[in-house]
């Protein structure tokens, strides 16, 4: 099994092979940002480059940034000890392009990472698209060789428009766009497999022509909005409707009918 530091190495040689800077890791008190505690995802640093308040050098770009999440839209607090892959200081590790290389260098860009580089057996892994986004579905089906009954469309299950685990979104405005995400299916025999088996290990999102890959652990969990009760619905089985309480509506993310 690789280290940290073997896997933080093979990421950040890997992109820069392909022409990206390695930008190192910035802060994690953010000394620019008065929107944001803490740094909590590997875009933070670049966040006046997507908004196109600043221009660099380089239009490719990876980093391994240290983050905390601890409060605020990202807050993994409640998580820890509750599923096996959730942290509240962690490295995320990324690539982004800036108007260069977009979705299908991207999608290339993460399967050749992760089974040619880390050797992980494609047999193993699924993606996520957003259900509209017909271009990923063909990219990763007719370009990767990903089996169609291993890309799975998640719609909008987070109760409005475009709100949804395979949409991302900077804020309520700004750049914004489908994401599809890489699973790992660690098999029955996990222990915690109820909860876990499906670990998390690349997101591309698309960003208003702007693009990054994100490699983090986690494995997205939902509250009941009345209740409060845990839903253990991971964001590879979001079709899968259940109720979390008596006063909830079977949808695919446990939100309470009543607020």
């Amino acid at each position: 099994m690789k280290s940290t530091a073997e896997i933080r190495k093979d990421f950040l040689e890997f992109f820069r092979e392909r022409g990206h800077e390695v930008v190192p890791s910035a802060p994690l008190v953010p000394g620019n940002d008065p929107t944001l505690l803490f740094t909590n995802a590997g875009m933070v640093p670049f966040k006046d480059v997507f908004l196109g308040a600043e221009k660099r050098s380089y239009t490719r770009a990876t980093s391994s940034q240290r983050c905390v999440r601890a409060g605020g839209k990202h807050n993994d607090l409640d998580q820890v000890g509750y599923t096996a892959r959730h942290h509240t200081f962690f490295e995320m590790l990324g690539n982004f392009s800036f108007g260069d290389y977009f979705k299908r260098d991207a999608i290339v860009y993460a399967w050749t990472l992760l089974t040619e580089v880390w050797k992980l057996p494609p047999e193993r892994l699924l993606v996520t698209i957003y259900h509209t986004d017909d271009e990923a579905f063909a990219i990763w089906n007719t370009e990767v060789g990903v089996p169609a009954e291993k890309i799975i469309r998640i719609g909008d299950n987070k109760g409005a428009a475009f709100a949804s685990d395979n949409f991302w979104q900077m804020a309520d405005t700004g750049p914004c766009g489908p994401c599809t995400e890489i699973f790992y299916d660690h098999g029955a025999t996990f222990p915690g497999a109820r909860r876990d088996r499906r670990t998390r290990t690349v997101t591309v999102s698309s960003r208003s022509g702007t693009w990054c890959s994100c490699s983090s652990t986690g494995l997205p969990t939902a509250r009941c909005r009345r209740c409060r009760r845990r839903a253990w619905t991971p964001a590879w089985a979001w079709s899968a409707l259940r109720r979390c309480c008596s006063t909830c509506t079977p949808t695919t993310r446990s939100t309470c009918s009543r607020r």
